[in-house]
């Protein structure tokens, strides 16, 4: 009766580890690039069979001007999501940062007229909006 008991508790480790095990494929890549220079420009792209693209160059910014150097790069990758449509994404990175543009990127809605133009009209005049708000004052 043991014996019957371990057999089923090992068939059923077993049985339930089946359940995630999934089959690896080897995906070749069809094409790859790769460049890179002493400056810090550089260069690279691959692609692969199922849809995978990665491309993407940068440089340093103000190279030899060791205050004002600043990483650059901008490039796109594109893959097949599982409903079969391609999503692509283009991007710059730079010293304003990581800026990513896709069509299934959420963007936030347009700012109202009104508000834009109240802060241009105070962008306009800032001394006139310098006043520290008195709750301020004395701390």
């Amino acid at each position: 009766m043991k014996l019957f008991i371990a057999l089923s508790a090992l068939m059923a480790v077993v049985a339930a580890g089946g359940d995630h095990y999934e089959e690896q494929k080897h995906i070749p890549i069809v094409h790859s690039e790769f460049a890179q220079s002493n400056d810090g420009t550089f260069k690279y792209a691959y692609e692969s069979a199922n849809g995978i693209a990665i491309q993407e160059e940068g440089h340093v910014k103000n190279f030899g001007s060791k205050d004002h150097e600043a990483n650059v790069a901008h490039g796109s990758y594109s893959y097949i999501d599982p409903h079969g449509e391609v999503v692509s994404v283009s991007y710059v990175a730079d010293e304003n940062g990581f800026q990513a543009h896709g069509s299934h990127i959420p963007t936030p809605p347009p700012l109202p007229k009104e508000l834009v133009e109240a802060y241009a009209k105070v962008g306009s005049h800032p001394e006139a909006h310098h006043e520290e708000p008195e709750i301020y004052k004395g701390h």
